[in-house]
């Protein structure tokens, strides 16, 4: 909780870099011997402000950041249902959020945010002392630090729109950290802002491939930052942080043969531009194993739903109003979703897949389950091409539909390589085009994280939830799910009960204080 984060910074400096030093992921990460050191002792070279750089990546790793990454962003969306489902999940894909839900907990979140806020405070004063620690190389650590904090409050904003925006470390155990909550929006803007700071010291590449993925760039700044902006509505300026991604040459998708393999299994691929690293000896993503599955367990925490496999509600096989047929022999469909007929279960392939194997007719195929552990994308290069299609269609409307088609041709046909192109002629209107790019960002990107935020956004520009209820309405079981998600305040979560007991200065989301106050009276 953020009041428990009024921890001596003697304590801090090696609460994290403790589990680092035994459990490094990566050539780049240094250790350090284990020890209280108190911070007069701590910031005195290069080495110890990157030994927290590398813990504020190494808290993001862990899983209480990382379940959150994935039920925040796919838990209450149409991608997922029951698997091997706890209960605080099951009231998740059915719409009943509590305040004493786990996962409304945001710690994890305020912990990474606490090593960046203390890494930008104490940094500079071991730049100071070494003499070989130079200004250029600080500058790099801030650009990350700066884009870590950012994407963790994205999450947060996105998750609860008004959270305490904290940019100061605590650093001494009698300080109080008692945050009340800033608009959503002013955070934002703020994060923005630091990213454009950010974009310009952040390095081109690191000193590795696994480096130069698993820690921010230019390139994952600027994609970090097209986000942003397509959610805030600033379509020029999404528009343009996808093009500094795009002019990119070192980024190219990978063919549709090769990418269940190549992005999803050895990861660091050509297409990737932010994935956090992963080692079997050394740091799991028990994340993955949990929601995605893998060899030791395949029927994992989320699946499929069977009604956009067997139904005209299916993003692949999808028909068209001027009679096209999208997705017909979609690679995605069988790459990323498993067709068990046995028991009517449509598991999660995407993450949790090693191979698979199609036989001489290519109507059924054999697949292999990793035994190992994934790396997490949070960027790839198809999201920002499909960032950019969707700004330019919301910025140019009718006058964008070619380049929109355009750009949505690259991730479709990738993965449809012998189907025509999508084109104008078989849509009926801006509205269709909308629905075809809300579409094949499904097909794409389902199972990382994104896709009902990706509702969230849709709805929020509409003004209204009617979209997300009839996306929601095909798979959904609830019975509450019209009243649970009749405003665009139900859309987030309500704030920890906990949280609201410690910190009186906060405020729960409106439409949940009113849910509760009803529900008790």
């Amino acid at each position: 909780m953020i009041t428990q984060m009024k921890t001596n910074i003697t304590i801090l400096s090696l609460l994290g870099l403790l589990i680092f030093a035994t459990s490094g992921c990566s050539d780049w990460l240094e250790t350090r011997p284990e020890g209280e050191i108190i911070i007069e002792e701590y910031w005195k070279t290069e080495s110890d402000a990157l030994q927290v750089l590398t813990g504020c990546y190494k808290v993001m790793a862990e899983g209480g950041y990382m379940d959150r990454v994935m039920v925040w962003g796919e838990g209450r969306s149409d991608n997922v249902t029951l698997g091997s489902v706890p209960t605080e999940l099951n009231d998740i894909l059915n719409q009943e959020l509590e305040e004493t839900n786990g996962y409304t907990d945001w710690t994890y979140f305020y912990r990474v945010i606490n090593y960046c806020n203390t890494l930008l405070r104490f940094a500079p004063e071991a730049q100071k002392i070494d003499d070989n620690f130079t200004m250029e190389s600080l500058r790099s650590m801030e650009a990350e630090a700066m884009a870590i904090r950012a994407l963790s409050y994205f999450y947060l904003v996105r998750a609860f729109d008004n959270v305490p925006y904290i940019t100061e470390p605590s650093v001494d155990g009698n300080q109080e950290f008692l945050y009340p909550q800033t608009k959503g929006s002013v955070i934002l803007d703020s994060l923005v802002s630091d990213l454009n700071i950010a974009v310009r010291w952040a390095k081109d590449q690191h000193v590795s491939l696994p480096a130069t993925k698993g820690r921010f760039t230019k390139a994952s700044i600027n994609a970090l930052l097209a986000d942003i902006h397509l959610w805030r509505g600033d379509y020029n300026a999404c528009i343009n942080a996808c093009d500094q991604v795009l002019s990119n040459p070192s980024l190219t998708l990978v063919k549709a043969e090769t990418m269940l393999s190549r992005v999803f299994y050895y990861g660091n691929s050509s297409e990737s531009i932010f994935e956090l690293q992963y080692e079997d000896d050394k740091l799991e993503n028990v994340m993955t194993k949990r929601f995605h599955g893998w060899g030791g367990n395949i029927l994992p925490f989320f699946t499929f739903p069977a009604n956009l496999v067997l139904t005209q509600y299916s993003p692949f096989n999808f028909q068209v109003g001027a009679g096209y047929t999208e997705s017909k022999e979609d690679f995605r469909a069988k790459d990323f979703i498993i067709n068990n007929p046995t028991v009517s279960i449509y598991r999660i392939f995407k993450y949790a897949g090693a191979s698979r194997r199609e036989d001489a007719s290519g109507e059924s195929s054999t697949y292999s389950y990793r035994m190992n552990t994934s790396n997490w994308i949070f960027y790839r290069l198809s999201d920002v091409i499909l960032m950019k299609a969707e700004a330019l269609l919301q910025r140019d409307k009718a006058a964008g539909i070619e380049p929109v088609l355009k750009l949505v041709n690259q991730t479709y046909l990738r993965s449809n390589p012998d189907a025509d192109s999508l084109r104008s002629t078989y849509y009926s209107g801006i509205n269709e085009i909308e629905n075809l790019i809300l579409r094949e960002r499904q097909r794409e990107l389902m199972f990382e994280g994104k896709r009902y935020f990706d509702l969230m956004r849709m709805a929020i520009r509409n003004g209204n939830t009617s979209d997300v209820t009839n996306y929601l309405s095909k798979t959904s079981s609830s019975t509450e799910l019209y009243g649970n998600m009749s405003t665009i305040e139900s859309l987030y979560w309500p704030i920890n009960k906990k949280e609201l007991i410690a910190n009186p200065l906060l405020k729960q989301n409106p439409f949940y204080e009113n849910t509760y106050k009803t529900a008790s009276n």
